[in-house]
């Protein structure tokens, strides 16, 4: 079922590309589409601490690094949820976090879609040279196709 989801992916870039004239779309590098306004909190820091990097609406996901490894990302509903449960001095181990897939900034769109499609709830964290550098979502990548289409 996997397989045959996957697939319909790939077609449907085929077919937005085809319509467009630009074959190409499907090979677009992410780094062209990534939000690269990226700030992230340490495994050990307080929840408080990653709640400041939602001030102001700029951030949405805020990647989890540990060891200089994306570990999780966390959106402000689960920083939320973190210090209703355990106050905002617990770790932010105390939230709960959405699973991460590592992509390089070379990856094309198709791949990452791929990668997304079958981790819905997962985030791309866009890493180079060991540098967490960018992140994106499912839903930020189809919007991206669907404007690209219009």
């Amino acid at each position: 079922m996997l397989v045959a989801a996957i697939g319909s992916v790939r077609r449907a870039l085929g077919r937005i590309a085809f319509r467009l004239g630009a074959p190409a779309l499907a090979s677009v590098p992410i780094s062209a589409v990534m939000l690269s306004r990226l700030q992230t909190v340490g495994a050990q820091q307080s929840l408080e601490d990653a709640a400041s990097l939602f001030i102001g609406g700029r951030n949405h996901n805020v990647p989890v690094i540990s060891n200089g490894t994306p570990i999780g990302v966390v959106t402000r509903d689960d920083v939320a949820y973190g210090i209703e449960k355990s106050g905002p001095t617990a770790c932010i181990a105390e939230a709960p976090r959405h699973d991460v897939v590592t992509v390089s900034p070379s990856d094309t769109l198709a791949d990452v879609l791929e990668r997304l499609y079958a981790m819905p709830d997962a985030v791309a964290v866009v890493v180079d040279r060991g540098t967490p550098v960018g992140v994106l979502t499912y839903e930020h990548l189809m919007a991206y196709v669907e404007r690209s289409a219009a």
